[in-house]
């Protein structure tokens, strides 16, 4: 049993917290499936119109954390670009316009991020395809998004830690992360196979743990009123959410698909890094 253990990489407890997401996403796999006999999930299809979009192209995907204030994001306007969650917030948001940005969290869906979100986005962006969680399809305060010909809704599960289940088909449903991951899924799935990863640190719980910056505009706002329990549960998550970036990256590995990390701190220490300004003077 030590040798098994062993091979996995992981500690018994590890293991037992992979197994338990194992069965989360068998769960999830047959009530996904179970409900889109019904029809629940076939809105998901117009998705495949994004597929191979930008084949061969590299993509640039950013997170949040402070990191991204290192860069010159305004040399981005003329590239593919995925940003995620609350980034319309960075200063320089209307002159990179990225072609896509992700909003998942279901801070959204329960009023505790406003809805109004949404429409800021647009309004800054209004050629961005908006890419936004498909559990809220169907509620009410989002039904008026239903028809928007540039807004999508997607659909994932966690990433096994045991299995090779590489599926990036955001048209169905598909194995990701938090939403960083699932904007790698969508670059994987619009054809790149050249992805450079900026503001992605792994380590905001760190942060602010410490009382320091964890986002490119400062403290997130949502961790004021933490206590030590709700610390213990978010070093969890983000133990798990390291523990999964790396099985990315091994899958990205095996299907050639090229990640590289532009930003110079943090825990993503392995992918391998390059120079943000040496690489926007070579060709795309």
């Amino acid at each position: 049993m030590k040798a098994f253990f062993k091979k996995l990489k992981y500690t018994p407890f590890e293991i037992a917290d992979a197994l338990v997401l194992d069965l989360i996403n068998f769960y999830e796999f047959i009530s996904f499936y179970g409900l889109k006999i019904f029809g629940k999930y076939n809105f998901l299809k117009r998705n495949e119109i994004l597929k191979n979009n930008y084949k061969d192209q590299r993509i640039f995907l950013l997170g949040n954390s402070p990191s991204l204030n290192n860069f010159d994001l305004k040399k981005l306007s003329n590239e593919i670009v995925i940003m995620v969650n609350r980034s319309f917030m960075h200063e320089d948001y209307d002159k990179i316009k990225p072609k896509f940005h992700l909003i998942l969290d279901s801070k959204m869906e329960t009023g505790e991020w406003p809805i109004d979100y949404i429409e800021i986005i647009l309004s800054k962006n209004p050629e961005v395809n908006l890419l936004l969680n498909a559990k809220w399809f169907s509620l009410d305060k989002f039904k008026k998004y239903q028809k928007y010909k540039n807004i999508f809704w997607i659909k994932s599960k966690s990433i096994s830690l045991f299995f090779d289940n590489f599926n990036n088909n955001i048209a169905s449903l598909f194995s990701s992360t938090a939403v960083v991951e699932q904007g790698l899924s969508l670059a994987i799935y619009l054809g790149s196979k050249k992805i450079y990863i900026m503001g992605v640190e792994l380590n905001g719980i760190l942060y602010l743990m410490n009382d320091k910056e964890s986002h490119f505009n400062g403290k997130d706002p949502d961790y004021e009123k933490s206590n030590s329990w709700h610390w213990a549960r978010a070093m969890n998550s983000s133990s798990r959410g390291i523990r999964q970036f790396h099985r990315i990256n091994e899958l990205c590995k095996k299907n050639g698909i090229e990640l590289f990390n532009l930003s110079k701190t943090g825990l993503l220490d392995f992918i391998p890094k390059d120079n943000y300004e040496t690489i926007l003077k070579n060709d795309k």
